[in-house]
């Protein structure tokens, strides 16, 4: 089946489902009163079981097995379906303030991830050092040559839950963890019920236009407790909120998503169930949601939400991901296996003009349109076998096997619009094809012994190599020098590496848990892209850091509270460095890092009605020595996006409305520390991002038993919050403007939404 037609396959089969599942409500079918919304619990807050006295607990499978999120011995945040719903978060970008620690430049389009300050900002790292999930397949790229550091924004619609883990997990999800992983959970189908829901979205976002979406799920059951099969279904579109009054453009940053999942779920016995799942997602955008501002003032060069460039900036990813899970319950352990098969592509037209007309502008030259076109493909295949022990016993235990194989095609070209067939000085100024790829074969173990009833201690080890082959055909003005081709030889290199953890921790009472974690995570290293023959390095190491962690987890007052709290220390070794050597970015290990941080979680049920929410995070990360490739001639330096401080602050008060349909108003205020966007170097200054903040408002109705509403009020304020910023231009021409990413503006909606 070819992708294209997969792709229009299951975006048909979710618009079908959408369509069906608002067909099939019908509000007096029913006479228990019971809104059946299915395992992922997507439904209004309002209905959200305002009797219950305690918390609800929520299961997660962080360490591979699963556990009550309050007895993970790390810091781990769990979003489930409700919560999402609860802050209208349908991407990355709209959950990543509620998590202690978790910071991204992320709106609708892929973006950069970091946790716990592990990053080199949005110019300086080009791979992950986040691991990233779904169903517990690895996604994207390992390394540099398929862009790596760009996360794919998977929609939340129909996942169950969203697992955030903070601090290394070299053990047991391997490599590109160094900061943390995040895992994305679809909701399984459900074998036992017939139930569906149907969604459609409406807002207006100020300085934009209108927004609108349409998701839709359902499940069907074989009877008899066989199996299902789930389809689910998205299209959203986001109108955008930058204006180019210079080039008459309006609606820049527009971005439209759509998708679907089918999940196939056979369970022929009780020790054997089968899922097989294929998901889609196409994200495409017009445009950048950047505003320009003055380097050095920080105001706006033309307006706060305008931008100039001479040329449109067009960019497309893709992500084609089939996947299969098959569990096989023996009476002493439990054999799983995942397999993953999946399509990522990348394309983008981006308007270079402010970077290569400051670089020339030095030697005389005229300003014209510079366009940059990069595309990147990655085919990437993986296996992991594992058993787990049964829950109980003084010994909990799993061996695992992983094998990890992509290939990677990125061709990159720079073009001079001002000319016919883009030539500068009539050559081509760029062209590179850029065939790699990466083979990881890995094993581990992790056990988990019980000392005495309230002591237990957990060990973890992985060990892993990886083989990376490269090989580049250039040519132009600034790779050759000609219009000659030059082709590399074939690059190659081994590496092997050993992450630890070591995880004790004390049950002080029933509900209270101490914990120590010492954890080590790694990023491969891998061949260096080169112009000419020994130009520089032609590899790379691996980074690796460690992570040193002490933490409690609590239920107090009847789990009627849940806190945690944590302090960690993280040692980051030769961290991977992108620095232009004579004209040419290459990866190379420069010196060390430290953070040092802390971390704070609660969630309190302070009356039937009232429940409240809140994390905080402090977060100080600093390179411990001069790096004289970067030109910084000083120990200290701040690591980019890294704010002090952050927090988010969240409550839902449930009442009933007149006509006694049940309502839940939440209010949300969301704090950004000031970060920098880079290291200040002896050649320029960088970037501050002032603070921010935003405060939103969500009314949740419940009209009938099966149909709900939600009307909200996103950055109620109006806050044009300094998100992210690219200062390339600035070390050639410090008067350049600086392209600045801006929060979204204050945005008004409803949704509805039908379930049966």
């Amino acid at each position: 089946m070819s992708n294209r037609f997969s792709s229009a396959f299951l975006v048909t089969c979710g618009l079908l489902a959408a369509h069906a599942a608002a067909a099939a409500v019908n509000p007096l079918s029913s006479s228990s009163g019971i809104t059946h919304v299915g395992d992922a619990g997507r439904r209004s807050e309002a209905a959200g079981g305002a009797s219950v006295a305690g918390l609800q607990e929520i299961v997660v499978t962080a360490t591979r097995r699963k556990e009550s999120v309050q007895s993970v011995p790390f810091q781990v945040t769990a979003m489930t379906a409700r919560d999402l719903t609860r802050i209208d978060a349908h991407n990355l970008g709209g959950f990543a303030a509620y998590v202690p620690g978790l910071i991204t430049d992320s709106g609708a389009a892929p973006g950069l991830i970091a946790i716990r300050g592990v990053t080199m900002g949005t110019g300086g790292q080009l791979s992950s050092a986040i691991g990233l999930y779904l169903d517990g397949v690895p996604l994207g790229a390992s390394t540099s040559f398929g862009l790596g550091y760009q996360s794919f924004n998977i929609d939340t619609f129909d996942l169950e839950r969203v697992e955030v883990l903070n601090g290394p997990q070299g053990t047991l999800y391997g490599a590109n963890s160094l900061g943390g992983a995040i895992k994305y959970v679809a909701a399984a189908p459900d074998p036992h019920a017939l139930h569906g829901t149907a969604e459609t979205e409406i807002s207006h976002t100020e300085h934009g236009g209108t927004n609108y979406g349409l998701r839709g799920m359902l499940n069907l059951p074989f009877g008899g407790g066989f199996g299902a099969l789930r389809i689910d279904g998205i299209d959203n579109y986001d109108s955008g909120y930058m204006t180019d009054p210079v080039y008459h453009r309006n609606n820049q940053g527009a971005t439209r998503n759509e998708g679907g999942r089918v999940q196939l779920l056979l369970a022929p016995t009780r020790r054997l169930d089968v899922r097989l799942s294929v998901f889609y997602q196409r994200d495409g955008s017009v445009g950048l949601d950047t505003a320009f501002r003055n380097f050095v003032t920080h105001r706006p060069t033309i307006g706060t939400y305008d931008q100039a460039y001479p040329l449109e900036q067009p960019a497309v990813s893709s992500l084609m991901l089939y996947s299969a899970q098959i569990n096989w319950r023996a009476p002493w352990f439990t054999l799983t296996s995942i397999t993953g098969d999946q399509a990522d592509h990348g394309y983008s037209l981006s308007d270079e003009s402010l970077v290569y007309d400051a670089l020339l502008a030095s030697f005389g030259a005229a300003s014209d349109p510079f366009q940059l076109p990069v595309d990147t493909n990655t085919h990437r295949t993986t296996q992991e076998v594992r058993l787990v022990s049964r829950q109980e016993g003084r010994l909990r235990w799993i061996l695992g096997g992983y094998y990890d194989h992509e290939s990677t095609n990125e061709i990159v070209d720079l073009f001079d619009r001002a000319n016919a067939g883009g030539t500068f000085f009539g050559l081509v100024p760029f062209n590179a094809d850029l065939p790699s790829s990466y083979r990881e074969v890995a094993g581990y173990a992790d056990a988990t012994i019980s000392l005495t009833g309230r002591l237990s201690l957990g060990l973890g080890v992985r060990y892993s190599t990886q083989h990376q082959s490269y090989q580049e055909t250039t040519f132009g003005l600034f790779a050759t020098g000609s219009n000659a081709v030059y082709d590399s030889p074939v690059a190659v290199t081994n590496q092997s590496v050993t992450t630890y953890s070591i995880n004790p921790k004390y049950q002080l009472t029933p509900d209270v848990m101490l914990y120590v974690r010492a954890a080590s995570g790694f990023r491969p290293g891998g061949p260096n892209f080169v112009l000419f023959s020994g130009l520089h390095n032609p590899s790379f190491a691996p980074d690796k850091l460690w992570n040193y962690e002490l933490g409690e987890k609590s239920s107090l007052f009847d789990r009627r509270v849940q806190f945690d709290f944590d302090v960690y220390d993280i040692e980051w070794h030769r961290i991977q460095l992108v620095v232009n050597n004579g004209g040419v970015n290459q990866l190379e290990n420069g010196n060390n890092a430290r953070v040092q941080g802390a971390e704070m979680s609660f969630r309190a049920r302070l009356t039937q009605r009232l429940t409240l929410d809140g994390s905080a995070a402090y977060t100080h990360a600093w390179l411990t020595g001069a790096v004289p490739v970067l030109e910084i001639g000083y120990s200290g330096a701040r690591l980019p996006m890294s704010p002090r401080f952050n927090f988010a602050l969240l409550g839902t008060y449930r009442f009933k409305l007149a006509a006694g349909h049940p309502a839940a108003l939440t209010v949300s205020d969301r704090w950004l520390g000031q970060r920098t966007e880079g290291f200040g170097t002896s050649a320029s200054a960088r970037y501050s991002l002032p603070s921010f903040n935003t405060v939103d408002f969500d009314l949740a109705l419940d009209l009938t038993h099966a149909l709900s509403a939600d009307l909200y009020l996103k950055n109620a304020f109006d806050t044009a919050g300094q998100v992210d910023a690219t200062t390339l231009a600035n070390e050639y021409d410090p008067a350049a403007p600086t392209p600045v990413i801006i929060s979204q503006p204050r945005t008004v909606g409803i949704v509805l939404r039908a379930n049966f």
